[in-house]
Protein backbone atom coordinates (compact mmCIF):
# COMPACT_ATOMS: atom_id res chain seq x y z
CA UNK A 1 0.00 0.00 0.00
CA UNK A 2 1.24 3.47 -0.84
CA UNK A 3 2.34 5.16 2.37
CA UNK A 4 4.73 8.08 1.82
CA UNK A 5 7.74 8.57 4.06
CA UNK A 6 8.37 11.96 5.65
CA UNK A 7 11.89 11.49 6.90
CA UNK A 8 12.76 14.27 9.42
CA UNK A 9 11.24 12.38 12.35
CA UNK A 10 13.17 9.28 11.21
CA UNK A 11 16.55 10.76 10.32
CA UNK A 12 16.96 14.35 11.55
CA UNK A 13 18.58 14.25 14.99
CA UNK A 14 17.85 17.91 15.81
CA UNK A 15 14.22 17.49 14.78
CA UNK A 16 13.83 14.41 16.99
CA UNK A 17 15.45 16.12 19.96
CA UNK A 18 13.04 19.06 19.84
CA UNK A 19 9.83 17.86 18.19
CA UNK A 20 7.36 15.10 19.04
CA UNK A 21 5.83 13.76 15.82
CA UNK A 22 3.32 10.90 15.68
CA UNK A 23 1.15 9.31 12.98
CA UNK A 24 -2.14 7.64 13.84
CA UNK A 25 -3.72 5.23 11.38
CA UNK A 26 -7.52 5.27 11.62
CA UNK A 27 -8.93 1.99 10.34
CA UNK A 28 -12.39 3.39 9.59
CA UNK A 29 -10.83 6.05 7.37
CA UNK A 30 -8.10 4.04 5.65
CA UNK A 31 -9.79 4.40 2.24
CA UNK A 32 -9.54 8.17 2.41
CA UNK A 33 -6.57 9.28 4.49
CA UNK A 34 -3.07 8.04 5.19
CA UNK A 35 -3.12 9.13 8.81
CA UNK A 36 -3.92 11.78 11.34
CA UNK A 37 -0.62 13.23 12.54
CA UNK A 38 0.46 15.39 15.45
CA UNK A 39 3.54 17.58 15.82
CA UNK A 40 4.44 19.39 19.03
CA UNK A 41 7.57 21.03 20.36
CA UNK A 42 8.93 19.52 23.57
CA UNK A 43 9.55 23.05 24.83
CA UNK A 44 9.38 26.60 23.47
CA UNK A 45 11.97 26.60 20.70
CA UNK A 46 14.71 29.21 21.04
CA UNK A 47 16.02 28.41 17.55
CA UNK A 48 14.57 27.46 14.18
CA UNK A 49 14.24 23.76 13.38
CA UNK A 50 13.99 22.74 9.75
CA UNK A 51 11.32 20.30 8.64
CA UNK A 52 12.05 18.99 5.13
CA UNK A 53 8.74 18.02 3.53
CA UNK A 54 9.07 15.57 0.63
CA UNK A 55 6.62 15.67 -2.28
CA UNK A 56 4.07 12.93 -1.63
CA UNK A 57 0.98 13.74 -3.78
CA UNK A 58 -1.05 14.23 -0.58
CA UNK A 59 -2.97 17.33 0.47
CA UNK A 60 -3.25 17.83 4.22
CA UNK A 61 -5.77 19.53 6.45
CA UNK A 62 -3.54 21.32 8.98
CA UNK A 63 -4.69 22.76 12.32
CA UNK A 64 -2.25 25.20 13.91
CA UNK A 65 -3.30 25.48 17.56
CA UNK A 66 -0.65 28.06 18.44
CA UNK A 67 -1.93 30.55 15.87
CA UNK A 68 -5.57 29.36 15.83
CA UNK A 69 -5.58 28.64 12.10
CA UNK A 70 -6.94 25.82 9.93
CA UNK A 71 -5.89 25.37 6.30
CA UNK A 72 -5.43 22.98 3.43
CA UNK A 73 -1.73 22.52 2.64
CA UNK A 74 -0.89 21.29 -0.83
CA UNK A 75 2.32 19.45 -1.57
CA UNK A 76 5.10 20.76 -3.80
CA UNK A 77 6.86 18.98 -6.67
CA UNK A 78 10.15 19.56 -4.85
CA UNK A 79 11.28 19.09 -1.26
CA UNK A 80 10.28 22.12 0.82
CA UNK A 81 12.25 23.39 3.81
CA UNK A 82 9.67 24.47 6.40
CA UNK A 83 10.98 26.31 9.46
CA UNK A 84 9.57 25.58 12.91
CA UNK A 85 10.08 27.99 15.81
CA UNK A 86 8.69 29.01 19.19
CA UNK A 87 5.67 26.95 20.28
CA UNK A 88 4.75 24.18 17.82
CA UNK A 89 1.34 22.57 18.19
CA UNK A 90 -0.12 21.04 15.03
CA UNK A 91 -2.58 18.31 14.15
CA UNK A 92 -3.12 17.30 10.55
CA UNK A 93 -4.98 14.92 8.28
CA UNK A 94 -2.93 13.49 5.41
CA UNK A 95 -5.57 12.87 2.76
CA UNK A 96 -4.85 10.29 0.09
CA UNK A 97 -4.19 11.55 -3.44
CA UNK A 98 -7.45 12.39 -5.29
CA UNK A 99 -9.52 12.65 -2.07
CA UNK A 100 -9.63 16.47 -1.95
CA UNK A 101 -11.42 16.53 -5.30
CA UNK A 102 -13.74 13.69 -4.24
CA UNK A 103 -14.76 15.25 -0.91
CA UNK A 104 -14.59 18.98 -1.65
CA UNK A 105 -14.97 19.19 -5.43
CA UNK A 106 -11.93 21.43 -5.80
CA UNK A 107 -9.28 20.61 -8.39
CA UNK A 108 -6.12 19.38 -6.66
CA UNK A 109 -3.82 21.59 -8.75
CA UNK A 110 -5.48 24.68 -7.21
CA UNK A 111 -4.06 23.71 -3.80
CA UNK A 112 -0.56 22.89 -5.02
CA UNK A 113 2.40 24.74 -3.45
CA UNK A 114 0.23 26.81 -1.12
CA UNK A 115 -1.83 26.99 2.01
CA UNK A 116 -5.52 27.73 1.49
CA UNK A 117 -7.79 28.75 4.40
CA UNK A 118 -10.01 25.83 5.35
CA UNK A 119 -13.22 27.88 5.09
CA UNK A 120 -12.40 28.83 1.49
CA UNK A 121 -12.85 25.17 0.49
CA UNK A 122 -15.06 23.59 3.17
CA UNK A 123 -18.41 25.38 2.87
CA UNK A 124 -20.59 22.92 4.81
CA UNK A 125 -18.91 22.25 8.17
CA UNK A 126 -17.10 24.60 10.57
CA UNK A 127 -14.16 23.04 12.44
CA UNK A 128 -13.33 25.98 14.70
CA UNK A 129 -14.44 24.13 17.86
CA UNK A 130 -11.37 21.93 17.58
CA UNK A 131 -9.15 24.96 18.29
CA UNK A 132 -10.38 24.95 21.93
CA UNK A 133 -9.41 21.32 22.53
CA UNK A 134 -6.18 20.71 24.47
CA UNK A 135 -6.14 16.92 24.69
CA UNK A 136 -4.58 15.09 21.73
CA UNK A 137 -7.01 12.17 21.87
CA UNK A 138 -10.01 14.52 21.86
CA UNK A 139 -8.56 16.40 18.88
CA UNK A 140 -8.07 13.17 16.94
CA UNK A 141 -11.57 11.96 17.82
CA UNK A 142 -13.05 15.28 16.68
CA UNK A 143 -11.27 15.03 13.32
CA UNK A 144 -12.22 11.37 12.97
CA UNK A 145 -15.92 12.17 13.44
CA UNK A 146 -15.70 15.03 10.97
CA UNK A 147 -14.10 12.80 8.33
CA UNK A 148 -16.56 9.96 8.90
CA UNK A 149 -19.35 12.43 8.27
CA UNK A 150 -17.60 13.86 5.23
CA UNK A 151 -16.83 10.50 3.64
CA UNK A 152 -20.26 8.99 4.22
CA UNK A 153 -21.61 7.56 0.94
CA UNK A 154 -18.41 8.56 -0.91
CA UNK A 155 -17.36 5.30 -2.50
CA UNK A 156 -15.74 6.47 -5.74
CA UNK A 157 -12.19 5.27 -5.08
CA UNK A 158 -11.19 4.23 -8.61
CA UNK A 159 -8.40 6.83 -8.72
CA UNK A 160 -7.04 5.68 -5.35
CA UNK A 161 -6.91 2.13 -6.69
CA UNK A 162 -5.17 3.38 -9.84
CA UNK A 163 -2.51 5.12 -7.74
CA UNK A 164 -1.92 1.93 -5.77
CA UNK A 165 -1.37 0.01 -9.02
CA UNK A 166 1.11 2.62 -10.28
CA UNK A 167 2.97 2.51 -6.96
CA UNK A 168 3.40 -1.26 -7.00
CA UNK A 169 5.40 -1.22 -10.20
CA UNK A 170 6.46 2.27 -11.36
CA UNK A 171 9.24 0.77 -13.50
CA UNK A 172 6.79 -0.65 -16.03
CA UNK A 173 4.50 2.39 -16.21
CA UNK A 174 4.50 5.16 -18.80
CA UNK A 175 1.97 7.79 -19.80
CA UNK A 176 0.99 6.09 -23.08
CA UNK A 177 0.28 2.73 -21.43
CA UNK A 178 -1.71 4.32 -18.58
CA UNK A 179 -3.87 6.22 -21.09
CA UNK A 180 -4.54 3.05 -23.10
CA UNK A 181 -5.41 1.06 -19.98
CA UNK A 182 -8.00 3.65 -18.96
CA UNK A 183 -9.32 4.19 -22.48
CA UNK A 184 -8.28 7.86 -22.67
CA UNK A 185 -6.04 9.84 -24.95
CA UNK A 186 -2.93 11.33 -23.31
CA UNK A 187 -4.36 14.85 -23.26
CA UNK A 188 -7.44 13.73 -21.31
CA UNK A 189 -5.26 11.66 -18.96
CA UNK A 190 -3.14 14.72 -18.20
CA UNK A 191 -6.27 16.73 -17.34
CA UNK A 192 -7.64 13.89 -15.18
CA UNK A 193 -4.38 13.70 -13.21
CA UNK A 194 -4.14 17.48 -12.71
CA UNK A 195 -7.70 17.65 -11.37
CA UNK A 196 -7.44 14.63 -9.06
CA UNK A 197 -3.75 14.41 -8.16
CA UNK A 198 -2.57 17.96 -8.84
CA UNK A 199 0.30 16.95 -11.15
CA UNK A 200 0.95 15.32 -14.50
CA UNK A 201 1.22 11.51 -14.84
CA UNK A 202 4.99 11.77 -15.27
CA UNK A 203 5.47 13.81 -12.09
CA UNK A 204 3.18 11.50 -10.11
CA UNK A 205 5.17 8.44 -11.23
CA UNK A 206 8.39 10.13 -10.09
CA UNK A 207 6.86 10.83 -6.66
CA UNK A 208 5.63 7.25 -6.30
CA UNK A 209 9.03 5.92 -7.33
CA UNK A 210 10.75 8.14 -4.73
CA UNK A 211 8.61 6.80 -1.89
CA UNK A 212 8.87 3.21 -3.05
CA UNK A 213 12.65 3.62 -2.95
CA UNK A 214 12.53 5.09 0.56
CA UNK A 215 10.25 2.31 1.79
CA UNK A 216 12.55 -0.37 0.38
CA UNK A 217 15.65 1.38 1.76
CA UNK A 218 14.20 1.80 5.26
CA UNK A 219 12.15 -1.38 5.64
CA UNK A 220 13.62 -4.11 3.42
CA UNK A 221 17.02 -5.74 3.64
CA UNK A 222 17.68 -5.33 -0.09
CA UNK A 223 20.82 -4.49 -2.00
CA UNK A 224 20.75 -0.90 -3.30
CA UNK A 225 21.42 -2.11 -6.85
CA UNK A 226 18.31 -4.30 -6.67
CA UNK A 227 16.24 -1.38 -5.36
CA UNK A 228 17.48 0.83 -8.21
CA UNK A 229 16.54 -1.81 -10.79
CA UNK A 230 13.17 -2.54 -9.23
CA UNK A 231 12.23 1.14 -9.20
CA UNK A 232 13.29 1.76 -12.79
CA UNK A 233 16.54 3.71 -12.51
CA UNK A 234 18.79 3.07 -15.49
CA UNK A 235 21.94 2.94 -13.33
CA UNK A 236 23.02 3.24 -9.72
CA UNK A 237 24.45 6.76 -10.07
CA UNK A 238 21.08 8.03 -11.35
CA UNK A 239 19.37 6.33 -8.40
CA UNK A 240 21.75 7.94 -5.88
CA UNK A 241 21.42 11.36 -7.53
CA UNK A 242 17.60 11.27 -7.43
CA UNK A 243 17.40 10.18 -3.78
CA UNK A 244 19.94 12.80 -2.76
CA UNK A 245 18.06 15.50 -4.68
CA UNK A 246 14.96 15.01 -2.55
CA UNK A 247 16.43 13.99 0.81
CA UNK A 248 19.76 15.79 0.80
CA UNK A 249 21.67 12.57 1.56
CA UNK A 250 22.64 9.41 -0.28
CA UNK A 251 20.85 6.04 0.12
CA UNK A 252 23.85 4.66 2.03
CA UNK A 253 23.74 7.61 4.44
CA UNK A 254 19.98 7.12 4.90
CA UNK A 255 20.58 3.50 5.93
CA UNK A 256 23.44 4.44 8.29
CA UNK A 257 21.44 7.22 9.94
CA UNK A 258 18.27 5.15 10.26
CA UNK A 259 20.15 2.22 11.79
Amino acid sequence: MYYPKQIPYLLNKEFKENIEYEEYNIKELEKYCMCIWTMQSKKILDKKITNSILPDACIDIVIDFSNKEICFAGFSKETVEFELNKNIDYVGVRLKPSIVYLLFNIEAYKVMDKQVPFSDIEKEINLNKILDLKDTNKRIEYLKNYLLQKTKDKNEILLIELLEELYKNPKEQNVTDIAKKLGYNERHLYRLFKINYGVSPKVLLNILRLHLCLTLILEKNMDLIDIANLCGFYDQSHFIKEIKKYTGISPVKIIETYN
